[in-house]
């Protein structure tokens, strides 16, 4: 319009209001524009508007975005956990594995909780597993770990060591108590019926020190708990002893 300009803004006076122009040339109509008059009253208000609704909506895309990042967050502390979980059990047995059970262990020992470490052996393991088959030596190991979950309580911490030989830390526990404990696992393990319907005769030999009388470290507890563990297999295995003061 203004000089053969094809589009373009200019202010104006109209009925008494001052008002914005806006004016674009239609191409396929040479000489024709399309001419927007608007009172800056009204652009005043509607900038207004959209600075309400830009705010509204801004706010509302940030708390999607915050909430979204906080999920995120959540799923990985999550699965993170379940993976350490993992890391920590054996598969096999589905008690602790012996890096997890050293370090519950040690949690206690720093505590100074009292307990009763014990170190457990599955009696003429190698022949079983020569004897029946490497899938009926998994069995065995499976039905051990089974047995200590339901013979001990249930803060007891209970781990594989390694092999067929397993381990626990009884807690706030006299040796009497114990000892009985020790008697019903004996019974419970004694029969294992293998996938075959034949059933055979296990046993377990045991060696217990306790917390802090006869060690006051992981180490120096493993040590002792396996000095009584060795008396018990040079005198016929199939039971439990105490490590001598």
């Amino acid at each position: 319009m203004r000089s053969g300009k094809k589009e373009g803004r200019f202010s104006a006076k109209i009925r008494g209001e001052e008002s914005t122009i806006s004016y674009r040339n239609i191409s396929s109509m040479p000489g024709w524009y399309v001419v927007v008059e608007l009172a800056n009253k009204n652009i005043s208000d509607i900038t207004q508007h959209f600075s309400v609704w830009v705010g509204v909506y801004g706010s509302i895309l940030i708390g999607f975005t915050l909430l979204y990042m906080l999920t995120i967050l959540f799923l990985e502390k999550k699965d993170k956990q379940h993976y350490i979980g993992l890391s920590a059990i054996d598969p096999l047995t589905g008690i602790l594995n012996r890096r997890a059970f050293q370090n519950a262990v040690e949690e206690e020992l720093h505590k100074k909780v009292p307990g009763v470490f014990i170190f457990i052996d599955v009696d003429n393991f190698k022949t079983y597993n020569d004897t029946y088959g490497h899938d009926n030596g998994d069995l065995c190991l499976h039905h051990f770990a089974r047995m200590m979950k339901q013979c001990f309580p249930e803060d007891s911490i209970l781990g594989r060591y390694g092999g067929d030989e397993f381990v626990m830390y009884l807690k706030k526990l006299n040796i009497e108590t114990i000892q009985t404990y020790m008697k019903d696992f004996q019974k419970k393990i004694s029969h294992l019926t293998l996938s075959t319907g034949e059933q055979v005769i296990l046993s377990a030999s045991a060696g217990g020190a306790a917390f802090p009388e006869q060690g006051e470290d992981f180490i120096s507890l493993c040590r002792s708990a396996d000095a009584a563990l060795y008396v018990v297999k040079q005198n016929g295995k199939a039971d439990f002893k105490m490590k001598e003061m």
